[in-house]
């Protein structure tokens, strides 16, 4: 780990070192084409383009554009990360690898992850799933306790982060998904409310927040059908829309399962309501499988507990006309004894074959498991570089992205 930042902090050093003197000597002393500077820069970590923001005035205004943090974007989304995320110690904490680290080398034993950066936070903490490399807490009211507790929206990358406004609501339970359109590139929250007492998980207020307007406010809009969300890993966003999994209103054991889909730039709901998927419920999880929405769901109760042998995976070739692709997955011999009665969530997919699980809390050693679907075999990983922590809520995502956006 001291290598990694050491090293880092050296290339760091002599890239702003050569691009100065490259402003300061030879022929042609006055100012460096901008293509060439966003070349330069461009290889650089997130979290150093933070700290070259404040060289001047110049790289300020320049790294702070949404042109370079738009390219950023474009260039760090071909190189996904694994993103690892737990609180301890009043501290949120993030660290990631690359992805290509851990699909290249299918024979390596174990992954070191860097650490990215530290958010102060003294309550407990959910996370939404991350989107184009921000994340945004999920559901504090419940977590915490705290009536003054706030959605937070952070990124990773450089440390950055910024309290929401409080949602205008007198009912205390609040759900929240983070969206990005990637046409109009614009971040929004939506949050549903629902009463605590009586207990009741159906959305019935609907609020939107976009980020980056100034002086942020919720909207109200209207949803036209009542629904309760499920709570753990069931979104996802996909070309500018937010999916996730959710049952109709009334007894949770009879009610149909459906999939929200949730439009970001007209704030509009659909829902896709199938038998098909009438007994998709908890702890099925959403995820971007080549590209299409997919969804993993176990083959019977207590999957995460080591009572199930397998899975369903789902893949949604037309969500309009309804068409669906149903794959049976039967886990191996070596699965159970690999994981030896953890409890674990499914992360999704690397590269075209392999599922990757995690285990839900922090531990040392930590491992990662991941089972290719066309050997029918499994494969686990030991994750290093996690600060000594035991027992700690952990969340793990496929596809993060570095971002340099500035949080306003």
């Amino acid at each position: 780990m001291k290598k990694q930042k050491q090293s880092a902090s050296k290339e760091e050093a002599r890239i702003v070192s050569s691009t100065t003197s490259m402003k300061a000597s030879g022929e042609n002393s006055g100012q460096i084409p901008v293509d060439i500077t966003h070349e330069i820069l461009l290889r650089l970590p997130a979290k150093s383009i933070a700290r070259c923001r404040v060289v001047s005035k110049e790289w300020g205004f320049t790294l702070s554009s949404q042109y370079f943090t738009d390219l950023f974007l474009k260039m760090s989304s071909l190189s996904p990360c694994i993103l690892f995320t737990f609180q301890a110690e009043v501290k949120w904490s993030f660290f990631s690898s690359p992805e290509s680290m851990l699909i290249s080398d299918q024979k390596s034993s174990s992954v070191a992850v860097d650490s990215l950066s530290h958010v102060p936070i003294d309550y407990p903490i959910s996370v939404c799933v991350p989107v184009c490399g921000l994340l945004c807490t999920k559901d504090e009211w419940v977590l915490s306790g705290k009536k003054d507790a706030r959605i937070m929206i952070c990124n990773p990358s450089t440390g950055g982060f910024k309290l929401l406004p409080k949602v205008k609501t007198r009912r205390r339970r609040v759900l929240t998904y983070l969206g990005y359109d990637p046409v109009e590139k614009v971040y929004k929250v939506l949050c549903m409310t629902s009463r605590e007492k009586p207990v009741s998980l159906q959305g019935e207020q609907h609020q939107v927040l976009t980020l980056g307007t100034g002086k942020m406010n919720w909207r109200m809009i209207e949803c036209s059908v009542p629904h309760c969300p499920l709570l753990e890993d069931s979104e996802i966003c996909l070309d500018g829309v937010l999916y996730y999994l959710a049952v109709e209103s009334g007894s949770w054991e009879t009610s149909m399962s459906m999939i929200v889909c949730f439009d970001i730039r007209s704030e509009k709901f659909k829902f896709i309501v199938d038998e098909a998927f009438k007994d998709i419920k908890s702890p099925s999880t959403l995820i971007n499988y080549k590209g299409k929405l997919g969804i993993l769901h176990p083959n019977a109760s207590g999957f995460m507990e080591g009572r199930a042998t397998g899975f369903v995976l789902w893949v949604i070739d037309d969500i309009e006309n309804h068409k669906w692709c149903k794959n049976i997955i039967m886990l191996p011999s070596p699965w159970w004894r690999l994981v030896a009665g953890t409890r674990f969530h499914i992360v999704g997919t690397t590269g075209d074959s392999e599922i990757m699980f995690s285990p839900s809390v922090v531990s040392i050693p930590f491992y990662i498991f991941c089972y290719n679907m066309e050997t029918n075999s499994i494969r686990r990983v030991e994750i290093q570089g996690f600060r000594p922590v035991k027992g700690q809520k952990i969340f793990t995502f496929l596809n993060h992205v570095e971002n340099v956006k500035l949080i306003t």
